[in-house]
């Protein structure tokens, strides 16, 4: 038996989950051996459990963090008279393309 099925027989469903998705994203990322990649799931599992054990704790669905990525790509992008194609790119009003451009060029990206 592996050490990550050893470790998914006695964890609780939701550190077995981390450790399974950190493994998995391990080797989407960079080429790792699988069995090196599970002992880091497992690490970043007992990290979390050590940090954060016993509370309750919320993922949220990141929407802010995934806008916050589209208006840097929308910013990046942008080179003064492109907002029809990044607002169609990206889904976004014309308006918003607009506003977005003028905010991030003040402002820059968050």
């Amino acid at each position: 038996m592996s050490d990550l099925n050893q470790f998914r027989s006695k964890g609780p469903e939701l550190l077995v989950e981390l450790a399974q998705h950190t493994s998995e994203t391990v080797r989407e990322i960079i080429d790792i051996e699988p069995a090196v990649a599970d002992q880091i799931g497992q690490a970043v599992a007992n990290r979390m459990m050590q940090v954060w054990g016993g509370q309750n704790v919320y993922f949220p669905m990141g929407m802010v963090w995934k806008v916050s990525q589209r208006d840097r790509e929308i910013f990046l992008e942008f080179d003064g008279r492109n907002h029809h194609e990044l607002a169609r790119k990206f889904g976004v009003s014309l308006q918003s393309a607009i506003r977005l451009a003028r905010v991030l060029f003040f402002f820059g990206p968050v």
